[in-house]
């Protein structure tokens, strides 16, 4: 088992909590006065799907799940099916939404490359998103020129069908990148 700081576990992490696998789905630091700071996360059993929070003092060690890391093509979406293949066998992965997750879902296009964490052999645990992709509009308002102090947003629909604000210069048509990680315009 691979070893981490409390310090470096991040979002979408796979920790081996007492046997049962969790994946960390968000994390907070909290330090009092003049005493060591902890970590809590929210983490999501992997097997069962039950949510809770784990808390940690700054400094303890936690195992990583013995997870491979492999390059895959999101293919396409059935429904709540989503299909992968990974590059260096072809092998096919059918993912329920659960597994997918609620906020990689909309940012999956078809021919999309990304990584899928898998445990043992063939054990999907996770779809991980490239930092950026680049996305085409598909329909926004026009923009209005005026005084303002900064630089104008407008609401803009993209290919996958994310509602995400540009700014006030790109039309339909144009190709825009965001930050998978805050859902931002890059």
């Amino acid at each position: 088992m691979v070893k981490i700081d409390t310090k470096d576990v991040k979002k979408n992490t796979i920790l081996d909590i007492d046997g049962n696998l969790m994946k960390v789905l968000d994390t907070s630091f909290m330090q009092m006065q003049q005493r060591q700071g902890s970590y809590t996360y929210k983490v999501q059993n992997i097997v069962t799907g039950n949510v809770q929070n784990v808390t940690y003092k700054s400094g303890t060690v936690l195992e990583v799940a013995d997870v491979t890391r492999k390059n895959a093509t999101f293919l396409y979406q059935a429904g709540d099916t989503y299909t992968f293949m990974e590059a260096d066998n072809g092998e096919m992965h059918e993912l329920p939404i659960t597994i997918v997750g609620e906020d990689v879902a909309p940012y999956l296009k078809e021919n999309l490359d990304l990584y899928l964490e898998i445990h043992g052999d063939d054990n999907v645990l996770n779809v991980l998103l490239p930092a950026t992709v680049t996305y085409k509009i598909v329909s926004t308002v026009p923009g209005v020129k005026g005084d303002r102090a900064q630089a104008g947003k407008k609401p803009a629909t993209l290919e996958t069908g994310l509602e995400i604000q540009v700014p006030l210069h790109k039309n339909e048509g144009d190709e825009i990148t965001i930050n998978t990680q805050t859902g931002e315009v890059a």
